[in-house]
């Protein structure tokens, strides 16, 4: 099939494109040779570099710039097969010159268009890679290669799944095929997928390579780039269980393989199967041959009778006489009996540490974790404490197959481990248990934050295994508390919650903590938060009240007990998702003003009181005491080097400002911070995401252009990064509806809001405050399109329920009023629109401050509904359009104003 010649949306008119149309040109001149017929060619010239065939197709589409002996190769094989070669000094001469005037231009048009760069080449070939070390023992499997290669040439863009049982080596089969095609991919990464955790950060380690970003900050980066049409690259997702991990797995030019023993997965229409058997008769009489030179033709039929044709088994059997293999046969499980095998060689001491490892998860095990200085019994101990030992033993196990042993980590096999499982006597299995337990307990992590986080996602994925819950080691115990926070504070609520849940439940058995124990009820404390902020909020109100009464109560804690503090707090966050803002500003304050009296105004737990209260101040639209508490923390922490804290107030600090209508001065902040947020907590954290919601937001307030594709640009982030019900999800989505509605492209708008009045009665109700102030919204939609009747309606019953339960001074209910002024002006109800909007007006200039924008507003719609009925009030339209003026300068919208247009208000509302 010939190679087409790309279009100008796909490479635009400059020197790339020159260099592009010449080699397309000489293309069709040569006849249009396929590209195997080319790389083929070029291959058996030893004085030309060699070109695979995908880059080849690569150079005739302009999917990126190569190196310049790539295209010497090219350009060389082509003019050969032109009817009248020309001479080969001068073609190269005229193509290295527009490969020269290409580089810079192609470096531009990808600034400009948002083209993925091209990766960065070490010597010209093989740019970004990284895999596992190549198996010099890898056999056979010919025919599985063939079909995985006809598989990606018949479907470029289609992801092929290996699966297939434990140990039959689709990890080794991955490999391979890698290190076969080196050269048709300038991108061949691995990601590890145990948990969606590792997975994301090997991404993020491919993204710092490829130079978008560091870490999983630039994972959005990374899909927009993998996601680009004809980039070759090979990514390898290897042993995929986790179905979190399919979101990760990108669409676009390259190929995507995928390892995993779900069969399910590979039954999804968009992939392609390819299962994985164990060894055929003759692979495995090979294999053997192979890993045993010696053996004779009856030794290597007897191990394969003993042990069965898995390559993981075989592997290991290789490495154990053939006497013990007979003593520790296992008919029921081949690879059972040659881990059996290998465990009654080990000596006493080497057993007792492969043994632990029955009770550490899929999933690296730190050598630092290891070795941490602490208590643990017996001679294990001994060996952990000695490097030399230990190192020795860990030794033994990888030559024997059982694990993987890197510098820093040592990781066992999930096909080993759940045979190790299988045959570990009962007693030795719960010694094992106990040092794992005394392990994971010793690591101290202290108190979550950012610094540790790589250190609480190293031991995470061994808890469970471990089943450390039901540990009785007091510092097992608090570093369960201690991995429940860091769950949700790194996004994982699910976790969090169902680890906050097996210890509540198994701490409060009897004969263990009972239900009165502080370590109890923190865990509750815990669980109602994960659950807050998953949306269960009657379960969440229900356990954070329950946790309040006991602790007021208690004889143990009462009112000023820390904990009760917590309890509280939490209580009074449910108050506020219920939307009862005043009641929760209420109980917020309470809990801030016992903490002052108990803890001190310095105390952590004050702070954090201390910033509810702020938030949900907020909430309530009594921005100017939110912000005096915001400003003394931030003037606080500007001086201190707690620079993660001072971004988050900064934050806080620049909603109040913008709810107090001093958008300048919030910008101002935003632009001062928002990148520093990004780089220390990472342009993925929700605080970070609604940062820049907030800053898109004023600056169409203030009329600045770009705001659009602004918020156009979060909006899909954070649809990529968050839920889709996630609260800043919401938050954004009204946000650029309101864009979209300024815009002129109010069916678009109409469908985001409608989704977001969905979303919002789904997790909370449809009488919620911000289910509501979405319809505000929707029925300034419909005035946009001249359905006039229908806003009146929706506006009016919005305004109603507002001013019924949020107060007719809250903020959201001055715009409600505002706008149902409008519905009646354009409905022909003067009257009522004078009388609507005089109203409006003076509960705005009281509560808001004649120059808050709403407060102008009102007082602008409020001159032109006056002029109507025939009583103009010229010294208020100055007013208003000084007002105008001292915020916008000298701008279009200030004219429009002054042309007699009315103001349309809209409401951002907070997330929660």
């Amino acid at each position: 099939m010939q190679i087409s010649r790309p279009g100008y949306d796909a490479v635009p008119p400059g020197s790339f494109r020159d260099l592009v149309d010449g080699l397309h040109d000489l293309y069709l001149l040569a006849g249009g040779p396929s590209a195997r017929t080319i790389s083929s060619a070029i291959y058996k010239n030893r004085a030309l570099e060699a070109v695979s065939h995908e880059t080849y197709r690569a150079a005739l589409k302009g999917s990126y710039l190569l190196s310049w002996p790539k295209y010497l190769s090219i350009v060389v094989e082509l003019n050969r097969r032109t009817p009248t070669p020309r001479a080969e000094s001068e073609i190269l001469a005229g193509f290295q010159a527009l490969w020269t005037l290409a580089q810079q231009d192609y470096r531009t048009l990808r600034s400009g268009r948002g083209l993925p760069p091209p990766p960065r080449a070490e010597n010209g070939s093989r740019p970004v890679r990284r895999l596992p070390d190549r198996n010099t023992w890898f056999t056979g499997r010919r025919a599985t290669l063939i079909r995985l290669r006809n598989a990606f040439e018949q479907h470029p863009t289609a992801t092929v799944v290996l699966h297939g049982v434990n140990g039959t080596g689709k990890t080794q089969l991955a490999a391979e095929y890698a290190y076969r095609y080196p050269d048709d991919y300038p991108v061949t990464w691995w990601i590890r997928c145990a948990s969606a955790d590792q997975a994301r950060a090997d991404l993020g380690d491919l993204a710092t390579e490829l130079g978008l970003g560091d870490g999983d900050r630039s994972l959005a980066a990374l899909k927009a780039y993998l996601s680009s049409p004809n980039l070759p690259y090979l990514l390898i997702f290897d042993g995929v269980e986790d179905r979190q991990v399919r979101g990760l797995i990108p669409n676009g030019g390259g190929h995507v393989l995928v390892t995993t023993t779900d069969r399910e997965l590979a039954y999804d229409t968009s992939m392609i199967e390819v299962e994985v058997l164990d060894f055929g008769p003759d692979e495995a009489a090979e294999f053997l041959e192979r890993r045993l030179p010696d053996s004779t033709d009856s030794q290597r039929a007897e191990i394969i009778d003993l042990t069965g044709r898995l390559p993981l088994a075989l592997d290991i059997a290789a490495r154990v006489d053939l006497e013990t293999l007979r003593n520790s046969h296992a008919p029921s499980g081949p690879l059972v009996g040659t881990v059996r095998a290998v465990r009654e060689i080990l000596s006493a001491d080497h057993r007792r540490i492969l043994d632990l490892f029955g009770w550490f998860g899929a999933a690296p095990v730190p050598m630092a974790l290891l070795q941490r200085d602490g208590t643990v019994d017996g001679r294990v101990g001994e060996i952990l404490a000695n490097p030399i030992e230990l190192r020795i033993a860990l030794r033994e196990l990888a030559n024997y197959g059982l694990v993987r042993l890197g510098a820093v980590q040592v990781e066992m096999t999930s096909p080993a481990r759940q045979a190790l499982v299988e045959i570990i006597p009962a007693g030795d299995a719960e010694v094992a248990r106990r040092h794992v337990h005394e392990i994971l307990a010793r690591a101290r992590l202290g108190p979550p934050g950012s610094a540790l986080a790589q250190g609480y996602r190293d031991i995470d994925a061994h808890l469970q295994p471990a089943r450390l819950v039901e540990s009785a080691h007091p510092n097992a115990r608090q570093l369960i508390i201690d991995q429940v926070q860091f769950r949700a504070l790194d996004g994982d609520l699910a976790g969090a919650a169902d680890l906050a849940r097996s210890a509540v439940e198994e701490w409060q058995r009897p004969g263990s903590l009972g239900p009165d124990h502080e370590l109890v009820l923190r865990a509750r404390v815990e669980l109602a938060a994960a659950l807050r902020g998953l949306g269960a909020y009657a379960e969440a109100r229900a356990l954070a009240t329950a946790a309040v009464r006991h602790l007021q109560t208690s004889p143990a804690y009462g009112p000023e007990h820390e904990l009760t503090l917590a309890a509280e707090v939490g209580a009074a966050l449910d108050l506020l998702m219920m939307g009862r803002y005043a009641r929760a500003v209420d109980a917020q304050q309470q809990a801030y003003e016992r903490s002052v009296a108990a803890l001190g105004s310095a105390h952590a737990r004050t702070v954090d009181c201390r910033r509810h209260l702020a938030a949900s101040l907020r909430h309530a639209g009594r921005y100017a005491e939110a912000a005096d508490l915001d400003q003394h923390d931030f003037d606080r922490l500007t001086a201190s080097d707690d620079a993660i804290d001072a971004v988050r107030v900064a934050f806080a600090l620049a909603d109040d400002l913008t709810g107090l209508g001093q958008y300048q001065p919030a910008l101002d902040l935003l632009d001062q911070y928002t990148a520093q947020g990004a780089r220390l907590i990472g342009d993925h954290d929700p605080g970070v995401l609604a940062a820049g919601r907030t800053a898109a937001m004023v600056r169409r307030r203030l009329g600045r252009t770009g705001a659009l594709d602004e918020l156009a640009g979060l909006h899909l982030r954070c649809r990529e990064l968050l839920d889709q019900a996630a609260p800043q999800v919401l938050a954004v989505a009204l946000s650029y509806a309101n864009a979209l509605r300024e815009a002129g492209r109010t069916g678009q708008a109409e469908q985001l809001i409608l989704d977001a009045i969905a979303a919002y009665e789904r997790r909370l109700s449809d009488r919620h405050p911000l289910a509501v102030a979405a319809r505000v919204n929707l029925a300034a939609v419909h005035r946009a399109q001249g359905q006039w009747p229908v806003a009146r309606q929706l506006g009016q019953r919005a305004a109603e329920h507002l001013r019924r339960t949020l107060g007719a001074d809250h903020p959201y209910a001055i715009i409600a009023a505002v706008n149902h002024a409008t519905d009646l002006a354009l409905t022909g109800d003067r009257a009522g629109a004078v009388a609507a909007s005089r109203s409006a007006y003076a509960v705005a200039e009281r509560v808001l401050g004649p120059e808050h924008p709403d407060t102008l507003a009102a007082g602008t719609n409020l001159t032109l509904d006056l002029l109507a009925v025939g009583t103009p009030d010229d010294r208020l339209r100055e007013s208003m359009l000084t007002g105008w003026t001292k915020l916008f300068g000298e701008h279009e919208q200030v004219a429009r104003l002054a042309r007699g247009n009315r103001v349309e208000c809209d409401l951002d509302p907070w997330p929660m």
